[in-house]
């Protein structure tokens, strides 16, 4: 025991004291000094974990966004744990910043952390080959990538992300059941001139399929078949040169040279009219029509004029290939009314029926946003385009009557290098026929199955496009639909 009126005890117990309170205060620096640390450690993303921690100067990408505000694309932080013993190794990828905290109190020099700048894709299983990639250095490489990078700003799709899943879910049924190579669709907003979806599955093995610089809608071409036919038929109209209740007899020989056009299965024992060589898809029809055309002057002239024969602005500074343009003379003037010797890409053909329909000759598709609305500037030829291609497609799905679908169907064979024959089919259409407010357009290369006999456009993508059609309907601006009166 401390005798207080002991002056040595005294002093024992003032050094006690003392030695206490040194103690106390040591260890509430050491928990303070702790918890900082832990503090400091967890502090944001943003925040570089001690020195073993790299971090890079790359600068942050702006956000892509689709017509309703959903981000599609946006820059963040990605953590990584690796081993620089030796050679680097890396122990962990995309890392949540929690974990990293124990290996950093291990106390090994060799285990480094990296803070990687890092796009992601929200929905990047619907959106591939449209919105592009970065490189290792986070630089914006291709496609619309290419352009937020160069521009340093956020942008708004005309995307809409809801009605793409639509699309993309029923369309791989679709595919699955049709089994082609890969699989188009693109829903396009007439009044705006906005594509609204654009949905591209590759169906082939991985080995084969395109990677996330490509942009089909754009950077193919094709031959697309019978869907041609409304371009000469709208030629001959612009020219006057027939009459839609002219009468063609599609049962006497055709030639194109030597070579005899058949037109299958055998359409009619009598003359067909316009609306029925569209209908049954006449290729003898389409050739006897052209011919009360100057090739040159006359149908050359046309097809440059609605957008065939260039390439074309898709937006954002992207621009499609050039068409494949054989010459105007001989046998392609006959071939390329139904629908063969001239390639092009989906987005001209889109345009080009975009032109015809509406009676917008400046009419243009893009993937950019827009406020202002356009209202169809209607002739006497879009008028009556839009009548026969209502007429022509036909069918007993109850959405052809309940939209007032028109449309028209192709179907072009395509050889291989081993002589193997196969397939590209195409279904575009555009609906109210009256009053058109939405173009689609279907596409797939080299279906393996059917919905019917034979392997043609009307047994694969038309049926897949009603079946889409049934989903979407609902979120799409209908309300200027008039059943009652079907005249233009």
């Amino acid at each position: 025991m401390f005798n207080i009126s002991n002056e040595t005890d005294y002093k024992l117990l003032t050094q006690t004291k003392n030695y206490y309170n040194f103690f106390i205060l040591a260890i509430l620096f050491l928990f303070t000094a702790i918890l900082l640390r832990l503090l400091f450690l967890g502090f944001d993303n943003k925040v570089i974990l001690i020195s073993s921690l790299s971090d890079t100067n790359l600068k942050a990408l702006p956000t892509i966004y689709d017509l309703n505000k959903n981000t599609l694309a946006y820059s963040d932080y990605n953590y990584s744990i690796k081993n620089i013993k030796n050679k680097i190794k890396y122990l962990k990828r995309n890392v949540p910043i929690n974990e990293i905290l124990e290996p950093i109190y291990k106390g090994d020099p060799y285990i480094k952390f990296e803070k990687i700048l890092t796009r992601r894709y929200p929905h990047s299983s619907l959106t591939n080959n449209l919105i592009g990639h970065t490189n290792i250095d986070h630089k914006g490489i291709s496609l619309i990538e290419k352009f937020v990078d160069q521009n340093n700003k956020n942008i708004n799709l005309s995307l809409d992300i809801q009605i793409q899943k639509k699309i993309h879910d029923s369309l791989y049924k679709d595919t699955i059941n049709l089994n082609p190579d890969y699989t188009l669709n693109v829903l396009v907003d007439l009044s705006r001139e906005e594509i609204v979806s654009n949905v591209f599955l590759d169906n082939r093995s991985a080995i084969n399929r395109f990677d996330q610089t490509l942009l089909p809608l754009k950077d193919l071409k094709f031959d697309f078949g019978s869907v041609f036919k409304t371009f000469t038929v709208f030629s001959a109209l612009k020219n006057q040169k027939i009459d839609v209740n002219e009468y063609f007899d599609v049962d006497q020989p055709v030639y194109i040279g030597n070579k005899l056009i058949n037109d299958f299965p055998r359409n009619s024992e009598i003359p067909m009219q316009v609306g029925d060589i569209l209908k049954k898809s006449s290729n003898r029809g389409a050739i006897l029509i052209r011919r009360n055309l100057d090739c040159q002057k006359e149908f050359k002239a046309d097809l440059d004029r609605i957008g065939l024969l260039q390439s074309t602005q898709v937006g954002f500074e992207m621009t499609s290939v050039q068409p494949t343009v054989n010459n105007f003379k001989g046998r392609y003037c006959d071939n390329i009314p139904f629908g063969y010797g001239l390639s092009i890409s989906p987005i001209q053909l889109i345009n080009a029926y975009g032109k015809i329909i509406t009676g917008r000759d400046n009419f243009n598709a893009s993937f950019e946003k827009k406020e202002k609305q356009k209202k169809n500037e209607y002739n006497k030829i879009s008028n009556t385009i839009n009548k026969l291609l209502f007429y022509a497609n036909e069918t007993n799905n109850d959405l052809y009557k309940n939209f007032l679908v028109a449309g028209k169907t192709g179907t072009a064979d395509q050889i291989l290098s081993n002589d193997e024959i196969f397939q590209n089919v195409t279904y575009i259409s555009f609906f109210p026929y009256n009053n058109p407010k939405y173009l689609n357009l279907t596409f797939m290369q080299n279906p393996k199955e059917s919905y019917g006999k034979h392997m043609t456009a009307g047994n694969t993508v038309k049926p897949a496009f009603y079946n889409l059609l049934k989903e979407i309907y609902i979120y799409l601006d209908l309300s200027i639909i008039n059943t009652k009166s079907t005249d233009i």
